[in-house]
């Protein structure tokens, strides 16, 4: 690991961080999965491969959140024959990073307190769209795309050499534990990714946030993250046997889990992901909605037959 990247095959490894960036070593070059959050990392990681003597060929990126495109604009000002590979709809964040705050603050123009690193990295061109699932040749290298939306609209993993890159799927146990309500946009998607997941195999899966593992060992951590999301469904239906504003709600669910919003970064982030334990439980036909007052009220549904 002296040149910061742990090699888990010959061609295949990650540089381990706070973001764990994936390395697949392709035949003019090294392919990484994700890049970071900042320029900080992407020195680290120009390092790593000035170490290995491998240019950068590719930049892979799973989903457009900042903490894993951050990197980018650094590296390819160093390597611009580099090329950008991107999901659809979250290629457009990559090249318009403003997106992210914007929906983050529900449309609306976005605060200042918003336009931080950690939700607003700095532009990075996209020049070839990733299919969302399937096989795909990048310089040399066979990847296998694994379709695992709900963290993302429509975040992908990697795999390649039996090694499986799984963004944001799930997450390490303590980085579990640390969140007490992770973000995502659709919990239903998000259950329905890791339970495809959970039914792949590879030798070894990594997270964004995590530690490697053995397919064993990654499998408990996926049951462990399952139980997590399905723990959080019942306590927020639990939490709406009266009517809530999403406001109200939110703040009730964050007192049941021990949770303190301390700035306007968490506060958005928490509330874009208790709409999407919300829509979740609505596509389960778990809640309803309905406006009064002019408030929207959220409600557990009534079981058939229940008064």
């Amino acid at each position: 690991m002296a040149n910061g990247f742990t090699m888990l095959t010959s061609r295949v490894g990650y540089f381990p961080g706070s973001v764990n960036v994936g390395l697949v070593l392709g035949e003019s070059g090294a392919i990484l999965i994700d890049s970071g959050l900042e320029a900080q990392t992407a020195k680290k990681l120009k390092k790593g491969l000035e170490q290995l003597s491998k240019p950068l060929a590719a930049i892979v990126q799973t989903h457009a959140h900042a903490d894993h495109f951050g990197g980018n604009a650094y590296l390819l000002g160093c390597y611009p024959q580099a090329k950008v590979y991107a999901p659809p709809i979250e290629e457009a964040i990559l090249r318009y990073p403003i997106l992210e705050p914007i929906y983050l603050g529900m449309g609306a123009s976005p605060l200042a307190e918003l336009q931080n690193k950690f939700l607003l990295a700095q532009a990075s061109r996209v020049d070839h769209l990733l299919p969302t699932e399937g096989e795909i040749e990048i310089d040399g290298v066979s990847f296998t795309v694994l379709s695992l939306p709900g963290h993302s609209w429509q975040q992908v993993g990697l795999a390649a050499d039996g090694i499986c890159f799984a963004a944001d799927s799930y997450f390490g146990v303590e980085t579990l534990q640390k969140h007490k309500l992770p973000f995502l946009v659709d919990a239903w998607e998000t259950l329905q990714s890791l339970h495809a997941l959970r039914e792949s195999r590879f030798a070894g899966y990594l997270p964004g946030h995590g530690p490697y593992e053995t397919e064993a060992e990654a499998k408990q951590t996926m049951d462990a993250n399952i139980a997590c999301h399905e723990r959080l469904l019942d306590l927020i239906e639990a939490v709406l046997t009266e009517e809530q504003t999403l406001e109200t709600g939110l703040a009730a669910v964050c007192e049941r889990c021990d949770i303190s919003m301390q700035n306007l970064s968490s506060f958005v982030l928490f509330r874009t992901a208790f709409m999407g334990y919300l829509t979740g439980l609505l596509r389960a036909e778990r809640v309803g909605y309905r406006l009064e007052a002019n408030c929207l009220l959220w409600r557990k549904k009534s079981a058939p037959g229940a008064e």
